[in-house]
């Protein structure tokens, strides 16, 4: 089995390209994984600035990497205590 950096990141890669292609014509796909998007929705002084696209897509990948990674980390430290 893969880490959960790599699976989360596979996902988040899937969701952009579903974008990129327009198949995701309200951006509700991009809207469920981005953390920008959450804080776009969230916040009103978030609303006001413009924020690229492609700021976007790099932060989500980055987003999910980190919270995979953190993951990863707990289960080897979960498989280590329990090792012992």
């Amino acid at each position: 089995m893969k880490s959960f950096r790599f699976w989360l990141v596979l996902v988040s890669c899937i969701v952009i390209a579903v974008n990129l292609t327009g198949y995701d014509d309200y951006n509700i796909l991009l809207a469920i994984i981005s953390p920008l998007v959450w804080m776009y929705e969230s916040f009103q002084f978030v609303r006001k600035a413009h924020i690229p696209i492609s700021l976007v897509y790099f932060t989500t990948i980055g987003f999910w990497y980190l919270i995979g990674y953190v993951i990863d980390r707990l289960i080897r430290k979960l498989k280590l205590a329990k090792n012992k």
